[in-house]
């Protein structure tokens, strides 16, 4: 669908607009915030405000030839790359933009399993470093500005990332960089160094039920219902009107209630189901299929992808029984789904243990997100977690 702007967070497009006003926007800029809190949008909105051709003139109704360009991702001085795998190829970029374009908050499914790559010396892939390398030594054809946008860059591998220190370091007259990334652990101290860093936030409920309402189309009831759910991630919040998304906090409610109740069995089950890339026997939900050529779409088709979301839901029904049980009867739990199972635990668990837990899933993620095996990492995680339950209820 048509758009006149990215959704970008206006106190951060405030204050790059005020560095841009005194001419001092040589230093790349490090934006470091949560999944879904909105980095990329405040980069690319920047990005066509930036370039935009008329300021006055160009409106909401009526945009200038730049700004339409930009927001369509076809603006010849404005790049955005993330993590891909070397099979990607020019037809699914394009499909990956389109996907983009309808959504804003839009994740490949394969940006969750890669890195970000250096690229063939000769002829680099468009989401590759030497592509961009490229693309920023050209001078700007359309707009004042050059503008690169490199999202997840903490997965820089370590030939892409020496061989953009030299960028970083000295980047090219009327040049913006601009690193995205979750957290600056593991990232190359060098690259750090170089750049502005500027921390972002997670949305507000309220923020995050005007973006399901204008972007998903939802109701005000449920854009507020799912709101709750997302904690802040717009990502995760509009994946969550996808019905398998759904069946996945379905299964995710189930093994933490399998967990607390030391079904060992059912969840050693659920960690082979996880590994084989299936959803769970017990419920009647089919998984996106695997290679197809639109496997860019979503992370559900990818097993590691699964995993990792169903890592987080966890986290979320840990969080959301931690809460339980220090809010009492003032707490609005973020899982209406698994709101029964959540108060059953919150009565006899430990808070000091569920946060142990939350760490302990969250090492798990990171564990996945780096290519260990599936199945042994769900495993051990659910004994681990069944383990530190039964403890809590020993006299």
């Amino acid at each position: 669908m048509g758009r006149n702007c990215f959704l970008g967070r206006q106190t951060v497009l405030d204050k790059l607009q005020a560095v841009a006003a005194k001419n001092k926007l040589g230093q790349p800029f490090l934006l470091v915030g949560p999944q879904g809190s909105g980095k990329e949008n405040t980069a690319l909105e920047f990005a066509r405000l930036l370039n935009c051709a008329g300021p006055k003139s160009c409106t909401s109704e009526k945009r200038c030839e730049s700004c339409v360009k930009t927001l369509s991702f076809q603006h010849p001085d404005v790049r955005w790359i993330c993590p891909s795998p070397a099979s990607v190829d020019d037809a699914q970029v394009q499909r990956l933009y389109e996907n983009k374009i309808n959504n804003q908050f839009f994740s490949p499914g394969f940006a969750a399993t890669s890195f970000v790559r250096i690229g063939d010396p000769e002829k680099p892939a468009q989401l590759t470093i030497r592509s961009l390398i490229h693309f920023l030594r050209r001078r700007s054809f359309q707009g004042k500005y050059k503008v690169a946008i490199v999202a997840d860059s903490h997965r820089f591998n370590p030939a892409a990332a020496n061989a953009f220190l030299k960028t970083l370091e000295e980047p090219s007259e009327n040049t913006v960089i601009f690193l995205l990334t979750t957290s600056t652990d593991g990232m190359l101290p060098t690259i750090l160094s170089r750049c502005q860093k500027i921390g972002f936030k997670p949305w507000s409920d309220e923020q995050l039920e005007g973006i399901l309402i204008e972007e998903g189309g939802t109701d005000p009831a449920k854009a507020s219902q799912v709101a709750r759910m997302a904690e802040g991630n717009a990502r995760q919040a509009l994946a969550l009107l996808d019905p398998a998304v759904l069946g996945l906090v379905q299964w995710s409610g189930q093994i933490f209630d399998w967990i607390n109740t030391g079904q060992r069995g059912m969840a050693a089950i659920s960690a082979d189901e996880i590994h084989r890339g299936v959803y769970s026997h017990t419920l009647d939900i089919k998984a996106p299929k695997k290679g197809s050529k639109d496997k860019e779409k979503d992370s559900l088709a990818d097993s590691r992808g699964r995993a990792i979301r169903l890592c987080e839901l966890l986290v979320l029904h840990y969080s959301d029984t931690v809460s339980c049980r220090e809010m009492a009867a003032e707490w609005k739990p973020r899982l209406p789904l698994s709101q029964e199972v959540v108060a059953r635990a919150s009565g006899h668990r430990n808070t000091d243990t569920l946060l142990t837990d939350m760490a302990l899933i969250e090492s798990t993620r990171r564990d996945i997100d780096r290519n260990i095996n599936i199945g042994l990492c769900m495993a051990v995680l659910f004994e681990g977690l069944i383990d530190n339950a039964s403890r809590d209820q020993s006299p």
